[in-house]
């Protein structure tokens, strides 16, 4: 596809790309709210490019009783198409990474057998230190108990948190 024999706009308006489950879509927005063309997205679906422009894309929508067409769309602003483009992406990401953890692909749990052998042994040394409680521990080094920094605003703030 190329973009330059496109010719005039026929429709112009807002184009949004919208989720709820695995069903997506992309909607070409008409200004009084309603919609121009509405253009599935599924796990497989790629925008295609036209050869002499980012900004440039061609759709397949699909119409009132499953008729299908190919619509050219066009960004003015190329932030606005990549947007399009890795909205479509996250999505997908999304769709495949539930279809892995339903079919068990991607298993955290390792297949290796970490088990003990037999005869085999493992010994922890625990210092005598180690078997008192916190507090005590504390009293016998002497550390003061960690107290709260005001932030710039003059909130306090736990020590843990950074303040910006």
């Amino acid at each position: 596809y190329s973009a330059k024999t496109w010719g005039d706009p026929v429709w112009e308006g807002k184009c949004k790309m919208v989720a709820k489950g695995s069903k997506g879509l992309i909607l070409l927005e008409n200004v009084d709210g309603g919609y121009f063309a509405k253009s599935p997205v599924e796990a497989d679906t790629q925008l295609e490019g036209c050869v002499d422009s980012s900004r440039y894309f061609v759709l397949k929508v699909v119409g009132e009783g499953g008729r299908k067409a190919f619509v050219g769309v066009g960004f003015g602003d190329r932030a606005n198409a990549f947007d399009l483009k890795s909205g479509i992406q996250r999505f997908q990401n999304i769709l495949k990474a539930e279809n892995d953890a339903k079919s068990g692909k991607n298993n955290l749990i390792p297949d290796t057998d970490f088990s003990l052998g037999a005869g085999e042994q493992i010994k922890i040394n625990l210092g005598k230190d180690k078997l008192k409680s916190p507090t005590e521990r504390k009293k016998k080094s002497g550390k003061k108990k960690r107290t709260k920094k005001k932030s710039k605003s003059g909130e306090e703030v736990p020590n843990d948190w950074v303040t910006f």
